[in-house]
């Protein structure tokens, strides 16, 4: 097995490995101030993706600056999503 097929399937195993920790993780019973940490997986699994299949690593100067930029916007959406269900109030129903 060459070093560039074993670069991928470390990538993917860890990939895998990431994804099953984020969704066993989904099923705790967490506080709400303590549900951000269920990002984690999630931006491991993207900084994965960005230097291991994206090559973001060797590329020029301009494509390393629009993944950066992406990266700020994405995290600007994903922020703004949080928002609700991380302030949302649960009351009970009174029937």
């Amino acid at each position: 097995m060459s070093r560039e097929h074993r670069h991928i399937l470390f990538c993917w195993l860890a990939l895998l490995g990431l994804g099953a920790l984020q969704c066993s993780a989904a099923f705790l019973p967490l506080l709400p101030t303590w549900r951000p940490l269920l990002l984690l997986p999630s931006l491991g699994m993207v900084a994965l993706v960005a230097v291991m299949f994206m090559g973001v690593r060797k590329a020029p100067s301009i494509a390393r600056g629009f993944a950066i930029a992406a990266l700020f916007w994405l995290t600007i959406l994903l922020g703004l999503a949080m928002i609700d269900p991380l302030t949302r109030t649960m009351y009970p129903v009174v029937g």
